[in-house]
């Protein structure tokens, strides 16, 4: 579907169901779930295209009226929490066109605000959703100061986010609306609510990057917290209030242990077209695209509404697609301060684990964050990998079709178990263990996409901008990074950790702009591009075995705060051509006291400008270094003559 049709689709639709008809109510005066619900099952009786109508208006969403159903998300805690609860659900529907005119969704509650299920052909048009107390809890430092001989530090709180002071004095409890169906809270917290790690957000220089839990405002260093008024709180720390504690400093943290659910949902479904959808916040996880065939973003923006004082607009990440089939378009979309990746595109891998018969095999997901809804079906082609060097099993990435299967969870698997029969003899190779676990894994190659991701912006973000494993082909262009903590753009395949899987054969990432920063002694760098595949034992095969091939850099600018412009490991034909390399002065937002970036005060780590590991057929040529811009090269576990160089010392323009 072409972006510009949609419209015209919608002018020309004959049939349209306006959702006030059955009593939704865009004055947001009203829960309108139900009534939505109603409206989405009645475009089911209806034959051919249906626009299903919102005039425009807020319309109030509960969580507590919404749809229950038992799925299974991967890259979340689905296992431990599968039912889940669903603001806007599309379900076994063809054909329908859900144009918003502009409205808005306001939810309540911890819950996935929209999902897409076994449907074909569904377009989502010109409307926005929010919550209205978000789970992702924001501090704001307003002041910092001693008294009696204390540290103390003053936090102001939006006013979405109810709270109260625990007796003691220690503890902060958190608040979530109330459920209208039963009287209770939805959901409540305590403190960090359980976090791995807090978000600092320094609006001085536009950055955001994680710490540790000792650096928040619940630090173990905590010695009291008084409530000074309905939104600010003053939290002591004896003489060791954190370094970071600065004024303006914005600290977010959320659940990360706690992902019950997708924060929105396409699975088994066939040609998704997202288009001036904005999302404003999203619970628990991404926008997860699961075993499904073609999904299109156009003009889409994941950012908070400036009116709402908040700035945290995913718990994780934005969109994320695990398996896919067909192609993935995300096109003229901002990607603004999420807590995980804006996007990341992958397979995954299943470990081996026995031998039924000749041709059936038992196959496993492996993270705790993977099962519960099938990887398999029949007619798919599968590949098997060495989990050590990530290269092919049998030696030729021979494929094998699937002829029957028994999901997770079906006739006895766990939800984790898989068995897979195929359509020929699996040799005996595959059971090889490594430290007493399958060496070997399968990845499903009927899903795997080609992906454009085109004239996107990337902004604030903690983590990565894009992570993208897949063997089709890719094109990354004319989007912009600005101030990624981590990579911006992140190629990996990971038979290790979490097993994410695809080996890239066909890459270009051209005309891109990267404005990359110092992030102030982190415990990693941050490379503008970084290839980095994750091999059971962490090493990389030979240079000859390398296990990407094909990626092509060119025509990029890089604005740079530090040296890091590319790492890569184990790739055979990496082209670096007519890109320019300059130093980058980040600018200071006034507005703002001044932060500092980082826990402690040492002199960051020394990175070359290039980094190459058991890499082959390297080209740099034709590059463009800005004034006292003076590139450097390091390589290892491969000779000096993988790497051709023109110019690639040049100084330019």
């Amino acid at each position: 579907m072409r972006q510009k049709l949609i419209g015209n689709l919608i002018k020309e639709c004959k049939q349209k169901i306006d959702v006030t008809y059955f009593g939704a109510d865009p004055s947001g005066q009203i829960d309108s779930t139900e009534a939505i619900w109603q409206a989405f099952e009645y475009a089911k009786t209806m034959q051919g295209q249906v626009v299903i109508d919102f005039p425009t208006g807020t319309y109030q969403l509960q969580k507590g009226t919404s749809q229950k159903r038992e799925y299974h998300t991967s890259n979340t805690d689905s296992i431990r929490f599968p039912v889940k609860h669903i603001a806007l659900l599309l379900e076994d529907q063809e054909q329908v066109i859900l144009n918003g005119n502009g409205s808005l969704f306001m939810i309540h509650g911890d819950c996935m605000a929209l999902a897409i299920v076994r449907s074909k052909d569904v377009y989502l048009h010109n409307f926005s959703w929010d919550f209205a107390v978000p789970t992702t809890i924001e501090m704001t430092v307003s002041a910092t100061g001693e008294w009696n001989g204390e540290q103390y530090t003053d936090f102001t709180i939006p006013d979405c986010f109810s709270f109260s002071v625990d007796e003691n004095a220690r503890n902060v409890t958190w608040y979530s609306e109330v459920d209208p169906t039963s009287g209770q809270y939805y959901w409540t917290d305590k403190n960090h609510k359980g976090a791995w790690t807090v978000v600092g957000y320094h609006p001085d220089s536009n950055m955001t990057r994680r710490y540790s839990l000792d650096s928040g405002p619940f630090s173990e260093k905590r010695t009291k917290i008084i409530l000074l008024n309905d939104t600010t709180v003053r939290i002591f720390y004896g003489e060791n209030r954190p370094i970071i504690h600065q004024k303006d400093l914005v600290f977010e943290f959320c659940s990360t242990p706690r992902r019950e659910t997708a924060g929105a949902f396409i699975w088994e479904s066939t040609d998704t077209v997202i288009e001036k959808v904005n999302v404003h916040y999203m619970h628990a996880f991404g926008w997860l695209t699961q075993m499904s065939h073609n999904v299109s973003y156009f003009d889409c923006t994941f950012k908070t509404r400036e009116e709402t004082g908040r700035y945290t607009s995913s718990y994780a990440d934005l969109i994320h697609v695990s398996g896919a089939s067909g192609h993935i378009h995300i096109e003229g979309c901002t990607f603004n301060h999420s807590h995980d990746d804006p996007i990341n595109i992958h397979g995954t891998f299943t470990r081996v684990e026995d031998k039924i018969d000749d041709r059936t095999v038992r196959l496993r997901y492996v993270h705790s964050q993977q099962g519960g809804f099938p990887q398999y079906y029949v007619g798919n082609q599968v590949v098997f990998y060495r989990r050590d060097t990530l290269t092919s099993a049998d030696g030729d990435e021979k494929c094998y079709t699937v002829t029957a299967v028994k999901h997770p969870g079906e006739e006895g698997n766990d939800l984790q178990s898989m068995i897979v029969t195929f359509d020929q003899s699996i040799p005996n190779e595959i059971l090889q263990q490594i430290n007493g676990e399958g060496m070997v894994v399968a990845e499903n190659v009927t899903y795997i996409p080609t992906v454009h991701i085109k004239n996107n912006l990337f902004e604030t973000v903690s983590t990565r901008g894009v992570l993208c494993t897949t063997r089709k082909k890719v094109m990354i262009e004319y989007n912009i990074f600005k101030h990624m903590a981590m990579d911006a753009i992140f190629i990996s395949n990971d038979s290790q950790d979490w097993y994410e899987s695809g080996p890239v054969r066909d890459v270009t990432i051209r005309s891109n702009t990267f404005f990359v920063t110092k992030v102030g002694n982190a415990n990693w760098r941050n490379a503008a591009i970084r290839i980095d595949p994750v091999t059971k034992g962490y090493q990389y095969p030979p240079f000859d075995q390398a296990i990407h091939r094909n990626i092509r850099i060119e025509e990029n600018t890089f604005y740079m705060e530090h040296e890091s412009v590319l790492v890569a490991n184990s790739v055979d034909q990496l082209i670096f051509t007519n890109n320019k390399i300059n130093w980058y002065c980040p600018e200071i937002n006034t507005q703002y006291a001044k932060t500092v970036l980082g826990e402690e005060e040492k002199e960051e780590m020394k990175q070359q400008t290039f980094e190459l590991t058991a890499c082959k057929n390297v080209l740099f040529e034709a590059n463009i270094f800005g004034v006292s811009y003076i590139p450097t090269l390091s390589y290892s576990k491969m000779p000096a003559e993988n790497i051709k160089e023109d110019r690639v010392f040049d100084h330019g323009r």
